[in-house]
């Protein structure tokens, strides 16, 4: 009987021990899911109804590929007048007034104000170039701001 009672409280001890392993190990689990949001977004989804499936598209079978054959574009020759460009260097034109040489340029008549209002500066409106191959170039400028 004192045998029989000593199993009874060993296998009860044990039984006890085992259940608090487990509630230990379930309350891990729920403090992990409650972290994560698991438990929130089922119920969340458990809510709204469910998306419907898309359907798949129907697979398309492989042309291979293309045949040779002639091409369909029309050829224009370059007009023999036009130019390609401006060919490089650029140099600036001078003109002669009242027996000086000067660059060959117009102004803005208003010129462009200095940030502290005391000055007018000179502001390009039109610089005329030479590129390498004697062709005139022109560059004109908008009007300064402020002007």
């Amino acid at each position: 009987m004192r045998r029989a009672s000593g199993q009874a409280m060993v296998n009860n001890r044990r039984a006890i021990g085992q259940s608090m392993e487990d509630q230990r190990r379930a309350g891990g689990q729920a403090m992990i899911a409650q972290r994560t949001g698991t438990a929130v977004a089922a119920d969340i989804n458990r809510l709204t109804q469910p998306q419907q499936s898309r359907k798949t598209l129907k697979p398309v079978p492989s042309v291979g590929a293309l045949p040779a054959s002639q091409g369909r574009g029309v050829y224009k020759p370059p007009a023999a007048t036009g130019t390609g460009g401006i060919a490089s260097p650029l140099v600036e034109l001078t003109t002669v007034g009242n027996g000086v040489t000067v660059p060959d340029r117009d102004y803005w008549p208003g010129g462009l104000l200095s940030s502290d209002g005391l000055f007018v500066l000179p502001s390009i409106k039109t610089l005329n170039l030479i590129d390498a191959n004697n062709a005139e170039v022109q560059i004109q400028l908008a009007a300064p701001a402020g002007s």
